[in-house]
């Protein structure tokens, strides 16, 4: 029979984190998928409800409805102009745009080893190959310099940063961020940034990167911090008006233009008062992370993790193989991610999103310990 797919998804299946779900027994506790599953604002629905009561769902341009792209200038203190935004269709889309515009066959991409499982399989489905430096389990996942720098050859086009991290919940230091912008800066090397969990910090806000370097594009979306997942919108942002044209192309014939609906709230989503909702976010988030990882230490003293300063994740090492862990935790109807689908160094590691119902997720913790406990 005649083959009618082609070969550029030769080797590319659902992500290890949808297989994981997808193979869960119905009505399993979810800590796998990376939404914050609080209630989303009133204010922003009813905003919603205003705004198709008033107006026809239309096309937009394709980098998105001025409006739109002014409010995010705005949020990002006005370092880049409306011509530097592109909305998209979520940051996954937005990522997806960019690699595509960047990349030519054989380009290499730097990555964190570990970090968000999609970027290599993007790489890969555009033609580019992945190398990686290390981000070190034995000291709370810090940057290797010298790795970094070793990774980088001729063929370097890009480095990609998820900061903050995806699957570790931490920032980089200000000065590795400063050795990774000199290094990339010698050595004409892109830089960009995934700054989706920039808003949900625990205790300290840290800064977006975009005013570094005019080489760099940041990424983000409302997903994360409004809790507004299914909306589909996000951005990619630069200084660079070059690379944002080029995007934007692509993003035209990836869907034309993000949904007309979803790119009339972000004004109202990144006006003060729709960022309280975030706030209110971060303080149900700070609570659930103090309660998980008080429990967790309480019956496992010697409970390896990374220390965490934004959320939702808690990157736990029981000192279990994790694809094992995994496997015994669905069949208990608990979903959480294997560490080492981010990188090898996530070996051992499993991946927990506490951002969901208290009572589920003392639920989960209380049958990780049980299984965990019989494993020992």
């Amino acid at each position: 029979m005649k083959d009618f797919t082609s070969n550029n998804l030769a080797g590319i299946n659902k992500s290890a984190i949808r297989q994981i779900f997808d193979s869960a027994p119905k009505d399993s506790i979810n800590l796998a998928l990376g939404e914050i599953l609080f209630p989303e604002s009133q204010f922003l629905k009813s905003k919603a409800k205003e705004i198709i009561s008033k107006y026809n769902s239309v096309y937009t341009t394709n980098a998105g409805l001025l409006e739109s792209r002014e409010s995010i200038c705005n949020y990002y203190n006005n370092l880049v102009e409306p011509d530097g935004v592109c909305i998209t269709n979520g940051a996954e889309e937005a990522i997806f745009a960019t690699l595509f515009t960047i990349i030519n066959p054989n380009d290499e991409i730097l990555l964190a080893n570990p970090t968000y499982l999609a970027y290599d399989t993007i790489i890969k489905m555009v033609k580019g190959k992945t190398k990686y430096f290390q981000l070190d389990p034995n000291n709370n996942f810090e940057l290797n310099r010298d790795s970094f720098r070793m990774a980088i050859t001729s063929k370097t086009k890009a480095v990609i940063l998820c900061n903050p991290s995806n699957p570790l919940s931490k920032v980089f230091s200000n000065d590795d961020i400063k050795y990774i912008l000199e290094i990339a800066e010698e050595n004409e090397i892109l830089v960009i940034i995934d700054e989706i969990y920039l808003e949900l910090y625990l205790f300290e806000r840290s800064y977006s990167l975009l005013s570094k370097a005019k080489n760099i594009i940041v990424i983000s979306s409302l997903s994360k911090s409004h809790c507004m997942t299914g909306w589909r919108i996000g951005w990619a942002v630069s200084a660079n008006t070059d690379l944002i044209d080029r995007i934007t192309v692509a993003h035209q014939y990836i869907s034309t233009c993000a949904s007309f609906l979803s790119q009339k709230i972000i004004p109202f989503a990144l006006s003060k008062k729709g960022m309280e909702s975030v706030a209110m976010n971060r303080v149900l988030l700070r609570e659930r992370q103090k309660c998980s990882l008080e429990f967790l230490l309480e019956h496992f003293p010697s409970l390896k993790y990374a220390r965490s300063t934004h959320a939702p994740y808690l990157f736990l090492n029981f000192g279990f193989d994790d694809l094992y862990l995994t496997k015994k935790l669905v069949s208990e109807g608990v979903i959480v991610v294997p560490g080492s689908v981010f990188g090898a160094n996530g070996k051992n590691y499993i991946r927990l999103n506490y951002a969901t119902d208290k009572k589920k997720i003392g639920e989960a913790l209380i049958k990780i310990v049980i299984l965990s406990k019989n494993i020992e």
